[in-house]
């Protein structure tokens, strides 16, 4: 929609959502899945909202700016140039800055704030925004966004995991680089992870506790558990001893292919990166890790990012890697696109979904993803759509996956009729919607006529979607 809709959507952004009697719809919660089970919840946003959430930091990209004092870095999320600094980049950044300061310093001081995304207080954001220099409606208008997303909650009104919204909350957080309180010889930050270095100890312990006042100030805490002051950091600068050689060799080998993004890019590859070459015994390495009985979502993911292009070696133990490691669903999208057998591809998600084996939100949307991108022409797709889509755990956002693939067979298009004859303004109806893009003109048209009624939403991507195919 943004490619070929963009204006037209900008214009419903202004006469619908941003109408004094009408406001932007209330988000859908999802979960995505960390390591260990862990999830970290957000909303996905509808076309519009998300739309409008890029098009405001866009447009206000000035007001993002870093940090005057040289003794005070902040890495990542900002737009120079017009362009985004890619998240790879930033991080890589932010880890060498690190390692100087550490070579530099007696002593530092790390902060970590807990559950930083959901304590974020949307009356903070407003008065934020107005205290760097930002238009009073533009001010007005982000808390409009910030209430109608989260259906009027106060905190956890940012939606986390896309650029616009990490560029906010690291600026957000300038405060502490701006402190005059804080002394420290010098201090780098990406996100809210924040390091404080300097040659005295004291000046560091008076720091952290500032730094926690003004984090207090705005209702955010820090995570005890991540966070601390160090004395004698030359002397901590040693890696831990069970690391051995080659994995150390081999996570700088990591770090190299992760410094390769650009721009708004995903964080977990793609499939145009470049190939790096391993010898004999660093593939032998990786390969005899996936062969232990108990390997490490660590190792898993370190052998899925640098094996990619020997994906065929891996493939006898992508049954294990699937089903033990959810937080790694991403990352086995890009890695399975690599693999030549697709059949086999298939087969191991189907025995997985049909196995009753717990499986999440998270990973049955990226199932989707790969049924759609590379599967399709499998001879078992058919019963892994229906699987996807009829499985406990589906929500309506992996459901959604489903439904917007354009797709004839299966009984897709019936499910789709279901979905947009039912009177919802929805994820199911609007990806049934655009999942109807290659049906014969007359046919989805006439659907469409009917789906178009039931809001200003159905009205707008039905529109696209009579346009635009």
């Amino acid at each position: 929609m943004v490619e070929r809709f963009s204006q037209e959507t900008l214009e419903f952004i202004q006469s619908d959502c941003l109408a004094a009697e009408r406001g932007f719809q209330s988000q859908h919660r999802v979960y995505a899945t960390k390591r260990g089970w862990f999830l970290r919840p957000t909303v996905k946003l509808d076309p519009a909202a998300e739309l409008f959430i890029y098009d405001f930091v866009y447009r206000n990209r000035s007001l993002f700016a870093q940090s005057p004092q040289l003794n005070r870095s902040i890495f990542g999320y900002r737009i120079t140039g017009g362009v985004p600094i890619p998240g790879r980049q930033s991080y890589r950044d932010y880890k060498n800055a690190i390692s100087r300061c550490r070579s530099q310093y007696e002593h530092h001081a790390c902060l970590d704030v807990a559950s930083y995304f959901n304590r974020i207080y949307h009356h903070d954001l407003t008065t934020w925004w107005e205290d760097v220099g930002g238009d009073r409606i533009d001010a007005a208008i982000l808390g409009k966004f910030l209430r109608d997303a989260a259906s009027g909650r106060s905190i956890d009104c940012l939606p986390q995991g896309i650029y616009p919204s990490k560029m906010i909350g690291s600026a957000f957080l300038n405060f502490l680089e701006n402190s005059s309180r804080i002394r420290c010889a010098e201090s780098v930050r990406l996100m809210d992870d924040f390091w404080m270095f300097d040659n005295d100890p004291a000046i560091l312990v008076a720091d952290f506790v500032v730094a926690q006042s003004l984090l207090s100030d705005r209702g955010l805490f820090i995570n005890e558990q991540k966070s601390g002051i160090v004395e004698n950091t030359k002397l901590q600068l040693g890696l831990p001893i069970d690391i051995d050689e080659m994995k150390i060799r081999l996570l700088r080998r990591r770090s190299e292919e992760l410094s390769q993004g650009h721009g708004y890019g995903n964080s977990e590859g793609s499939d145009d990166g470049e190939e790096f070459e391993l010898n004999t015994e660093e593939h032998e390495y990786l390969l005899s890790l996936l062969r232990a009985d108990d390997i490490s979502e660590e190792d898993a993911e370190l052998v899925l990012r640098l094996l990619e292009h020997h994906s065929s070696d891996v493939l006898e133990y992508l049954p294990i890697l699937v089903r033990s490691f959810p937080g790694l669903a991403k990352r086995m999208y890009y890695f399975c696109g690599k693999l030549h057998d697709k059949r086999e591809v298939a087969s191991v998600l189907l025995d997985l979904v049909k196995s009753g084996t717990q499986v999440t939100e998270y990973q049955l949307f990226w199932f989707g993803m790969m049924a759609e991108d590379y599967l399709l022409k499998t001879s078992s797709v058919g019963s892994l759509l229906v699987s996807l889509y009829d499985h406990p755990n589906a929500t309506d956002i992996s459901k959604a996956k489903i439904l917007e693939i354009p797709e004839k067979r299966f009984g897709l298009a019936d499910l789709r009729a279901e979905q947009l004859r039912s009177g919802h303004s929805d994820w199911l109806a609007w990806a049934a919607a655009v999942g109807s893009r290659t049906q014969p003109k007359g046919q989805r048209n006439h659907l469409l006529k009917y789906f178009r009624k039931w809001s200003p939403m159905n009205r707008l991507i039905g529109g696209f979607v009579e346009q635009a195919f």
